[in-house]
This record gives C-alpha cells, sequence and structure tokens, in this order.
C-alpha cells in the first residue's frame, strides 16, 4: 500500500513525529510494523462486518500537498482501544519552518484582519500569522508576514512566547496606509485601541486561538 509505505518512510526520516512519552495517559502510536499491519487487518475486518468502510481504517499518508501531509496513524487510546487517529502536520515545519503570529500595533491602535479560513468556510478577526518558510528565521518570517498582510514593516519586533512550532511576536509598525493585499483572503484591516480589543475577545466577536494566545502572552510580557 502506498500509503503506508510514505508512511514509514515519513516515519524513518522524522522519528520525532512519532514520539510516544514514558507516561501513563497518553495516546500512543504504534509503530512497530508487523503489529501495525495486524491489527489494521483485525480492525478493516470488523469495519466491514459492521457495515462501516474498511478504508476508514487505512492508516498511513492519506493525502499531501506542497504544504502538510494528511496522516492517520493506528494508536492505542489509555483505555485500551484501538483506532485511527487523522492529523496534519505541515511541510515546512520538518524542514526548519517556524510559524509565525504577529501582534501589530500602529501608534496606540492594534490592526486586526477580517480573514477568511477554507477549513471552515468561515470569517475570523485574527492578527498576521502564516506557516514558517524554510530557510528564514522566525523573525524573518514575522517581517514577511506583516509585508505580505498588511504592508507594512517593523520599527521593533519582540518575541512575546512560543509554542511548540510557532513563535508570537508583538510588533510595532512604521508610518503608513494599512494596505489588504489583492493575493489573500483578506476583506478588511481594522484598528482598534487595547480596551476595544479585550472588548471584541470577551464578547466573542475574536475567536481565532492564535490571536488570543498572541494577545495573552503580550498581555502577560508587559504584566
Amino acid at each position: 500500500m502506498a500509503s503506508l509505505t510514505k508512511y514509514f518512510k515519513l516515519m524513518k526520516e522524522h522519528p520525532q513525529l512519532f514520539v510516544n512519552p514514558d507516561e501513563e495517559g497518553i495516546i500512543r502510536i504504534i509503530t512497530e510494523r508487523e503489529e501495525l499491519r495486524r491489527l489494521q487487518a483485525k480492525l478493516k475486518k470488523e469495519y466491514k462486518e459492521v457495515g462501516k468502510k474498511p478504508e476508514w481504517i487505512d492508516i498511513g499518508i492519506l493525502a499531501e500537498d506542497q504544504w502538510e501531509y494528511i496522516v492517520r496513524d493506528l494508536v492505542e487510546h489509555p483505555d485500551g482501544r484501538i483506532g485511527g487517529y487523522t492529523r496534519s502536520i505541515s511541510r515546512a515545519s520538518l524542514k526548519g519552518g517556524i510559524g509565525v503570529v504577529v501582534m501589530p500595533v500602529q501608534g496606540d491602535k492594534v490592526l486586526l484582519l477580517k480573514h477568511f479560513r477554507h477549513e471552515t468556510r468561515s470569517w475570523y478577526w485574527e492578527f498576521p500569522r502564516g506557516f514558517g518558510e524554510p530557510g528564514l528565521s522566525a523573525e524573518e518570517n514575522a517581517k514577511k508576514e506583516l509585508l505580505e498582510e498588511v504592508a507594512l514593516s517593523p520599527k521593533r519586533l519582540v518575541e512575546v512566547g512560543s509554542d511548540p512550532g510557532t513563535v508570537f511576536y508583538y510588533a510595532e509598525l512604521n508610518e503608513g496606509e494599512p494596505q489588504k493585499p489583492a493575493d489573500e483572503a483578506i476583506q478588511k484591516i481594522e484598528l482598534l485601541n487595547l480596551d476595544e480589543l479585550e472588548n471584541w475577545i470577551f464578547s466573542g466577536q475574536i475567536t481565532d486561538w492564535f490571536t488570543i494566545m498572541a494577545y495573552i502572552m503580550y498581555k502577560r510580557k508587559t504584566l
């Protein structure tokens, strides 16, 4: 099976993606090849017997493009149940790319983008963010995202926190009129003061967790 062959190749080249911590309560990825094949065959038979599609338990790289892998692992849950578990893996992160989220400020105003996200087919108010481009540092990626999404560069860029694979920044922008790009699904750019930004968060108008996390990290840093 091609998807499983690619999966084993990914496992060999990037073992960090398949680590099983030696702790109670984890979701254990089954990585031993023969055990994986045996359990998958058993589950396929069980699926077929109860009217489920056997391909629902196909393990491996289910799809890929230049941006990410869609992978289904065979896992053992803490209660002993065995089943498939799907996740997406950024290809850029495997080449050293670091994702960034930037809280951009101009004077006493914070910039927010109204961005359409294909995953949910919905609009979100959010800070500029993006996957890391391999070969660029996190700081370089942050500057690149600002230029691409608001057409302004920062005069000051401060790291306020990080999460695995993502660095969060506070950016003081140079003067100029923010411009939304023609090649991004960005409808408008809104400028808010900090009180208004907090009201938007607490009222549920801002629901993008990257944006909320960036603001929390900024607040923690300033406190």
